[in-house]
């Protein structure tokens, strides 16, 4: 009797914790680029004095793994021309203070498929956090098109200076451009964005300010190219990627989450008034 009270104990954690996670999609339903978490649990079971024997009776329900929907949102136009969206696999690296780091003089590297970039006052392409974009230099002449990068020279800060350049554009290819200001103004190709992704995508954590980090540390990510290359996905221009979750699927999750949590309830309830009837019948 006293296992059916745990059992019912363990089942209303398990429905508690399920709810957490709907709740969170739910509330991320308009978080751009927003991947829905998904919960699984795994059962548990009593071990006997004697070591288990194929007969043994279950002790209820554990917490087993929570994972990401890693599906493609649904990309959406925006009016900002530097907005970016990854039509398929991979993350744009992102760079920021390492808050580990007290004096702020450490770097780290981050990932996010949210493009919502803007450039600031001196040049730097960044987040909607302020997070300093990356990128491959560019090795065309002025003006000239297809551009071409060499991904084995690593990803570079995307600066453009305002002092030499203005009418900053970027292609479908995820190549920026800016108009010199000479006379005639020439347009050339500076910058191409970055795009990588995991070696194994459940290593990817969620961050705060729709930031991944690879929990196996940066060795653990493919080395960053350039969009479409190596089975990575294209970038829409102007577009972002919305959240995944599907708010009809969250709703039925929740009434299932709840009906578990009133079940679990019912087996600590039945189990307590059995126990006064014990307790009555020795009086």
């Amino acid at each position: 009797m006293i296992n059916s009270l745990y059992s019912g104990i363990t089942g209303l954690n398990a429905s508690t914790q399920r709810m957490g996670v709907i709740g969170d999609n739910i509330a991320n339903v308009n978080t751009t680029a927003y991947k829905g978490s998904e919960l699984s649990f795994e059962n548990m079971v009593s071990q006997s004095i004697g070591g288990y024997t194929g007969q043994e009776t279950g002790g209820g329900v554990m917490l087993g793994d929570l994972g990401y929907d890693w599906n493609q949102g649904t990309i959406q136009g925006t009016s900002n021309p530097y907005d970016i969206a990854i039509a398929g696999s991979g993350f744009f690296k992102v760079e920021g203070v390492d808050p580990t780091d007290p004096t702020g003089a450490t770097m780290k590297s981050y990932y996010t498929r949210d493009g919502s970039f803007s450039f600031d006052a001196t040049g730097n392409l960044r987040t909607s956090s302020g997070m300093q974009v990356k990128g491959f230099t560019v090795t065309s002449p002025p003006g000239e098109t297809p551009v071409t990068v060499d991904p084995t020279a690593g990803t570079k800060d995307i600066v453009i200076d305002p002092t030499l350049y203005d009418s900053i554009t970027v292609d479908d290819n995820g190549v920026y451009s800016a108009m010199d200001k000479s006379t005639p103004p020439v347009k050339t190709a500076l910058f191409q964005i970055a795009v990588v992704s995991p070696k194994n995508q459940s290593q990817m954590a969620k961050m705060s300010g729709n930031l991944y980090i690879n929990t196996e540390g940066d060795s653990a990510m493919n080395g960053a190219n350039i969009p479409g290359a190596a089975g990575l996905g294209t970038v829409a221009t102007s577009s972002l990627e919305m959240s995944n979750v599907d708010i009809a699927k969250e709703f039925v999750n929740m009434i299932t989450a709840q009906r578990a949590f009133s079940a679990s309830s019912k087996v600590i309830t039945t189990s307590d008034e059995i126990l006064q009837e014990l307790i009555s019948l020795k009086r």
